[in-house]
């Protein structure tokens, strides 16, 4: 019950007790009152009424015209002459009940008033008694309309009392909605602060509360941090601050196997020819330092674009990859114009040749081919010491222009959407413990008589801006399927949902329209795209969620120190970035890294599962290091032994 029916129903009890206790008080008082007065009158009226008597000469007639006309007033109940032996004379009498007050009300207080008496003489002659009573209706009428007005007071006040004190109740509970809400938050994982109110009780719990939230929060940024530490320290080159060799190339290779809007976009490979004599000639701690101010300068080409990262592949080759690029030349060109910078700035440009090559990697490329093409492309800048960038593919269609290849895709995807050629593919999510958790359901394009991987036309998608587009149409896809499955699904979203501020809107209307599929649905973006957009993310998480939806971010593990951002969204799970996951069993950095990633979102209900587990030697390792499921061609593969 809420404390507003609970503070009318306080103040209805109350009042309904101060107004019996006032009722019985008043109404005892009046009727005494009033039958003293009605005492006094039938006294006087009796002896009024029997000195008029005397004057009639004790004729019958007379008296009886007298004593009838009288009682014809209207104003006594009883009017009766006795003769000296006791005999009735003239007798009047009204044995109707009174009008003016309910039967209960004359029955609960009866008025019961001693007649008036008085002797009628002529001279020293008794004529007879006179016995007068008045008539109590006109005191039960002043009875219950005095009582009527108390209780239309008590009425009332009972009104204005429930009012103002509602209104009051809603001042002083003005801060209970922030508890409240706070209260609720923390329940959905989002650990936020309120401002402390005034009111001391509450200001007491708002202030625990804010105390639970900001160790969280601080527990989740010296996690993050050390988080990041570790991975500094296994994955990143220690004189130039960029990927190592073998972390750069477990991210290339899952680059290749990812089936997203990255899956396509350049590879950059660039030597410092002369590194050796600059060595002999410089020393190496001067060297090494040029090299940390190129570390420095590559990486801040990588920094401003997510999901691109860079490697120091050897003493003297670098190495950029950058996902969704689509001409490779101008990449090559500003990692090679970036060096040069940090070279003219030490005055050692002209010892250092700068030979450069790029190509265009696609989904479910070779990464030995890709690397073996690189490496033919770079020897051969090399030898034409002509300064340029060589840029090399591996096909006809990746050699086409981009423009013409924009329009190409252009016409395709308008078709797609007009024609419906879009679908859902199905890939179970399971537990550890084999349990289904949800199904991935990344999108297929029907095109040319064959069913494209998203990682073909996604990137497409993205450069000619129709990811708003396709979000929407793979949402409806997913709330079509639920019912038919009735198994939860899982959706890709990409940046346009976040950038578009009529999506929210679009995706309300569409949730509160699919009754219990929304409860099936789960909704992920990549990482990158969540912390670039990360106040559009927490208005789509909210969104979601108050429809039952659960939301997680995909692709987790290159921004560690971001985690503690998280606090406050209320996220349901974090699937872990392939490149983390390949090879987990033999490769002790990242499983301290994952462990304590585990450990950080379980301490806050988020439930960690790996991403492109291929091996049952991986999955038992995350299961020992305690990630909650698993996805991947070997999820696909085990599961399907085991007739799930």
């Amino acid at each position: 019950m809420s404390l507003y029916k609970q503070l009318w129903l306080a103040i209805i009890f109350l009042l309904t007790l101060v107004f019996g206790g006032s009722f019985v008080v008043s109404s005892l008082s009046a009727k005494n009152y009033l039958e003293q007065q009605l005492f006094m009158k039938n006294t006087d009226n009796a002896a009024a009424l029997a000195l008029s008597l005397t004057q009639q000469e004790a004729d019958p007639v007379l008296l009886e015209l007298v004593l009838s006309a009288q009682f014809d007033t209207g104003h006594y109940q009883l009017i009766e002459l006795r003769g000296p032996t006791g005999e009735i004379l003239v007798r009047r009498e009204d044995d109707s009940r009174p009008a003016e007050a309910p039967a209960w009300f004359t029955r609960l207080l009866p008025i019961d008033v001693e007649p008036g008496v008085a002797q009628v003489q002529k001279g020293w002659q008794q004529i007879g008694t006179l016995t007068l009573r008045s008539h109590s209706r006109f005191a039960y009428r002043e009875l219950w309309e005095s009582t009527q007005k108390l209780a239309l007071v008590f009425l009332i006040a009972m009104l204005a009392a429930g009012l103002l004190g509602s209104y009051l109740l809603r001042i002083i509970l003005r801060p209970l909605g922030d508890v409240v809400a706070q209260a609720e938050a923390i329940g959905q994982r989002r650990f936020i602060t309120t401002p402390e109110p005034r009111t001391r009780e509450f200001r007491q719990v708002v202030s625990a509360m804010n105390t639970l939230s900001e160790r969280v929060k601080q527990a989740l940024s010296q996690e993050a941090a050390r988080l990041e530490k570790w991975q500094r320290d296994s994955h990143v080159d220690r004189v130039t601050g960029l990927l190592s060799r073998d972390t750069f190339m477990q991210g290339l290779e899952t680059l290749l196997e990812d089936d997203d809007v990255n899956a396509t976009g350049a590879v950059t490979l660039l030597r410092l020819v002369g590194l050796a004599e600059l060595n002999q000639n410089y020393g190496r701690k001067a060297i090494d330092a040029v090299l940390a101010e190129i570390g420095t300068a590559v990486g801040n080409i990588v920094g401003s674009h997510s999901r691109w990262s860079a490697s120091r592949l050897n003493g003297s080759d670098f190495a950029l990859v950058a996902p969704r690029a689509a001409d490779p030349r101008a990449i090559a060109e500003e990692v090679r114009d970036g060096i040069a910078e940090v070279l003219e700035a030490r005055s050692l440009r002209s010892e250092v040749k700068l030979p450069c090559a790029s190509t265009i990697y696609v989904h479910d490329d070779n990464i030995t081919r890709l690397m073996t093409r690189l490496d033919g492309a770079l020897i051969a800048a090399d030898r034409e010491d002509h300064g340029e960038v060589n840029v090399t593919y591996a096909g006809d269609v990746q050699m086409m222009p981009v423009r013409e290849q924009m329009a190409y895709w252009k016409n395709v995807l308008e078709l797609a959407f007009l024609d419906n050629k879009f679908s859902l593919d199905s890939y179970p999510v399971v537990g550890l413990n084999g349990s289904l958790l949800h199904f991935e359901a990344p999108v297929r394009l029907q095109a040319d008589g064959e069913q494209l991987m998203a990682g073909a036309f996604l990137p497409w998608i993205n450069r000619l801006e129709m990811s708003g587009e396709l979000d929407k149409y793979v949402v409806d896809l997913a709330l079509r399927l639920i019912p038919v499955r009735e198994q939860p699904i899982c959706i890709n979203l990409s940046v346009g949902a976040l950038v578009e501020p009529a999506f929210l809107l679009w995706l309300s209307d569409r949730l509160a329209g699919a009754g219990k599929a929304g409860n099936r649905l789960w909704i992920e973006l990549p990482e990158a795209m969540a912390f670039r957009h990360l106040e559009a993310f927490k208005r789509l998480s909210a969104r979601a969620k108050s429809f039952g939806c659960k939301v997680g971010i995909e692709h987790v593990g290159h921004q560690l120190s971001d985690l503690s951002k998280l606090h406050d969204v209320g996220l349901d799970y974090l699937k872990v970035d392939a490149s983390f996951i390949r090879h987990i069993d033999n490769n002790p950095a990242n499983q301290t890294l994952l462990r304590t990633l585990c450990t950080v979102g379980h301490s806050i209900g988020v439930m960690v599962i790996a991403e492109g587990v291929r091996s049952s030697e991986e999955w038992r390792q995350l299961e020992d290091l305690g990630l909650d499921g698993a996805t991947g061609p070997g999820v696909t593969e085990m599961r399907g032994k085991g007739g799930q």
